[in-house]
């Protein structure tokens, strides 16, 4: 048994590097254009972007002073802090968002519907926005 968390604790450092980040995150909106399209081919790609990339591929350093580097690491930061947390009622709560708006995106995808998607992401965005008034003390 110590020999599955030893192989899931190397996935896991091996998602945390920037070029596998990339990697999976391309085999996700992979997996969003095989649900929007309903094709096979696009789902095995993305299947394979995210397996390949818990792989060790020994690149060179990921480039630091780019406005897509800053972004890469900081979804990897939120990302770990997400993780790291304690579960309390904020991350319950959380979590269950998340969970909900990504079935929402997944079935409106599956439906091909434009003004769906457009409504879920709007929504979420506000979700966000509630987030952030909160943290800055704003009570609505």
């Amino acid at each position: 048994m110590k020999q599955h968390a030893n192989v899931w604790s190397t996935v896991w450092r091996r998602h945390q590097i920037p070029w596998n980040w990339l990697v999976q995150a391309l085999g996700g909106l992979l997996l969003l254009l095989a649900f929007w399209q309903r094709g096979a081919v696009e789902a095995w790609a993305g299947a394979g972007l995210i397996l390949a990339g818990a792989l060790d591929f020994h690149l060179p350093p990921f480039p630091e002073n780019t406005w897509a580097a800053r972004l890469v690491w900081r979804m990897i930061r939120a990302e770990v802090v997400w993780i790291n947390s304690p579960w309390n009622r904020r991350k319950r709560i959380g979590a269950v968002y998340l969970t909900l708006g990504s079935i929402l995106v997944l079935l409106a995808f599956w439906a091909s519907s434009l003004p769906g998607l457009g409504l879920t992401v709007g929504f979420l965005v506000l979700l966000r926005v509630r987030v952030a008034n909160k943290d800055a003390g704003i009570d609505p």
